[in-house]
């Protein structure tokens, strides 16, 4: 190649570069997940949402979630009918969750639910890995991953 240019591995695609946050930007997201995490581990999701959702809020699925429960959801009043959706008709009996683990504008979680059905009693395990984007100090997106 002339000039010594090299094609990337993709090809001739050219990456667009992640943004480098400072300290202060790493320590706040860290200081809203923390937060954020705290209050769920103290069974307080609908307060987690209103404190931490911005209000267009993206809550992604994935494919083949359960019925009643919409692959992207926008907005605070549709992340909430997703919760609804899926924790509606039961109870969480035990909540195990680690992180967060905080990088760039993100944090990740890895819960570990049971789940026990309000009208049979029948409890089913449910395990997460679900991924939040921090903007302007609050969920712009949350990402979630389970089978």
């Amino acid at each position: 190649m002339a000039g010594g240019a090299r094609l990337s591995p993709l090809g001739a695609a050219r990456l667009t570069p992640l943004p480098v946050y400072g300290e202060d930007a790493m320590s706040a997201i860290d200081e809203i997940a923390r937060e954020f995490t705290g209050m769920l581990r103290a069974g307080r999701f609908e307060a987690a949402g209103d404190r931490f959702w911005a209000a267009d809020v993206t809550s992604i699925e994935p494919a083949g979630a359960p019925a009643g429960i919409v692959p992207v959801a926008s907005g605070i009043a549709a992340a909430r009918r997703q919760c609804s959706a899926r924790f509606g008709a039961g109870r969480i009996e035990e909540l195990g969750i680690d992180g967060p683990f905080v990088t760039g504008d993100q944090f990740a979680l890895f819960l570990d639910m049971l789940i026990v059905d309000s009208a049979s009693g029948q409890a089913t395990p449910f395990t997460e890995i679900a991924i939040f984007t921090v903007r302007d100090g609050q969920i712009s997106e949350e990402r979630h991953f389970h089978h």
